[in-house]
């Protein structure tokens, strides 16, 4: 077994098998080495199987196929050491793809889109499945990119109170209203230093009523500052898991 190192591209495949077995890419996989990386025969890339399994693996270019000999497992360090879980209200356009690029290369486990009573986007069940395949094709590549070597499991939109059923160790709700009592992140999370999963939840671009944080405080989730400024909703996202990473991640290996 080897330490991570650094190779061009990163790839997820279906089955990933042993050192000296050979797997061979989907068409989209080997079109990718072909024409656009450019690989030839012998380069070196990272499969994993999604479910934190990876090995380094040479290319072999046959005419249109393209197969990877896998040389030996890679020691993986992509996992964080606690399970997040991103409940984010659903917002428009160009931001809700970058919020999922970006929770998936922040170590998001699981994806929860929601809707809530300020959301401007509604659910259409009639486009979903189209919507669905099209954010996991973004966690995918995504995933792939930042060489994690899981993938993010994207949940079906569901609706706020739907929140309560989702279960962690610790859960959270981010609350722009600062004429609201809330508490620190930083105090939350000393608190909870052992914990294997939090839920974050963070809001829509019109963040959450009082009657929807009430109702999420009263079923024992804790309601956090992110600071002294309004930020956005994909901002506030990606502070949120930023610092907890940090927290639990980062600060911990330092103690």
């Amino acid at each position: 077994m080897i330490n991570a190192v650094v190779f061009m591209q990163q790839y997820f495949v279906k089955e990933l098998g042993n050192p000296n077995e050979q797997v061979l890419l989907d068409n989209e996989q080997a079109h990718h080495i072909r024409r656009v990386l450019r690989m030839k025969t012998g380069d070196i890339i990272r499969l994993a199987d999604g479910t934190g399994r990876v090995m380094s693996a040479s290319v072999e270019i046959e005419k249109d196929a393209v197969y990877a000999n896998i040389i030996e497992e890679v020691i993986d360090t992509s996992i964080t050491k606690v399970k997040m879980i991103l409940a984010q209200g659903m917002i428009k356009g160009e931001k809700w793809d970058y919020v999922l690029q970006k929770s998936a290369e922040l170590g998001v486990q699981e994806f929860v889109p929601f809707v809530s009573s300020r959301c401007v986007v509604r659910l259409k069940d009639e486009k979903m499945d189209k919507k669905l395949s099209r954010w996991n094709k973004i966690l995918l590549e995504a995933s792939e990119q930042c060489k994690r070597s899981t993938l993010v499991s994207l949940a079906n939109p569901c609706i706020f109170s739907d929140l309560k059923k989702i279960n962690a160790d610790l859960r959270i709700i981010a609350y722009e209203d600062a004429d609201q009592i809330s508490e620190k992140l930083c105090d939350v999370l000393a608190s909870h230093k052992e914990i294997k999963s939090i839920l974050l939840v963070v809001g829509c671009e019109g963040g959450f009523s009082k009657e929807e944080v009430e109702e999420l405080v009263a079923d024992g989730f804790h309601r956090v500052s992110l600071g002294g400024r309004i930020l956005r909703a994909e901002t506030a996202a990606l502070s949120l898991l930023s610092n907890v990473e940090f927290f639990y991640d980062m600060e911990g290996d330092r103690k």
